[in-house]
Order: C-alpha cells, then sequence, then structure tokens
C-alpha cells in the first residue's frame, strides 16, 4: 500500500498541481481525493473536491502560464501519512518557490493535504 500512497503524492503534483485545464483537474482529483477531502494552506482551507479544484485553479492563475511544479525527490510514507517537497518556477529554470505537502490518507486516497510554502535558498540567495 506505501508504494500506492507515494506514487498518489506523486501524482499529485503533476496531475492536479501542475493540471491548469479545470476539467481534468477535477478528475485526477476525484481520482486521488476523498470526497469529504480538505486542503489547508496559507489563504485557509477548502473543504471538498470542487474546492480543492478552485483553490489548485487560483494558485495556477497567481503564477505566471510557463510555471510548472515538480517533485524535489520521492514521496515518503509512513502508515497514513506521507510528504513530499516540491518546486515551482519557469519549466527548465531556477525553482522561484518550494515547499512541502504533507498528506492524511485514508481508504487509498488523499483525506487531507497541507501544503508548506518556503523561497529555495537560490532565490533567496538573489535578493
Amino acid at each position: 500500500m506505501t508504494t500506492t500512497l507515494e506514487a498518489l503524492m506523486e501524482r499529485n503534483v503533476s496531475e492536479v498541481f501542475g493540471e491548469r485545464d479545470p476539467g481534468r483537474r477535477k478528475r485526477a482529483i476525484a481520482e486521488l481525493y476523498a470526497e469529504d477531502c480538505a486542503l489547508y494552506d496559507a489563504d485557509g482551507e477548502s473543504v471538498g473536491q470542487s474546492a480543492v479544484s478552485d483553490q489548485v485553479g487560483r494558485i495556477l492563475d497567481e503564477g505566471a502560464p510557463a510555471f510548472a511544479f515538480s517533485a524535489v525527490g520521492p514521496a515518503e510514507v509512513i502508515h497514513d501519512l506521507g510528504r513530499l517537497r516540491w518546486q515551482t518556477g519557469p519549466a527548465g529554470g531556477p525553482p522561484v518557490l518550494s515547499g512541502m505537502d504533507v498528506a492524511v490518507f485514508a481508504d487509498g486516497k488523499i483525506r487531507a493535504l497541507y501544503t508548506f510554502i518556503e523561497t529555495p535558498v537560490a532565490a533567496a540567495e538573489r535578493k
């Protein structure tokens, strides 16, 4: 089961946070997230699959169109809790933002996702 949950977190980066098309993003969320899921980030709480999709859409709209999310290493899972480091920035360029997702799983799906954001060391050093 651990490998499946790790893959679920990695797919979340590419198929949810990396998907600008709302229809495809909603289909991915339906497959990866529990119906009663929640997303917690600095902006607050989004409860339910539609609310999660809407919040991810807002996040994507705030970033530059050429920005892409990617995992930084593999996801790590212990029992029903997982973490995954990620970054975003221009495709092929240095990351301008990075962070970590912490997921709580239930019945093989993401029940809650907590997203922590940080500035990558390289970007902080350029200031």
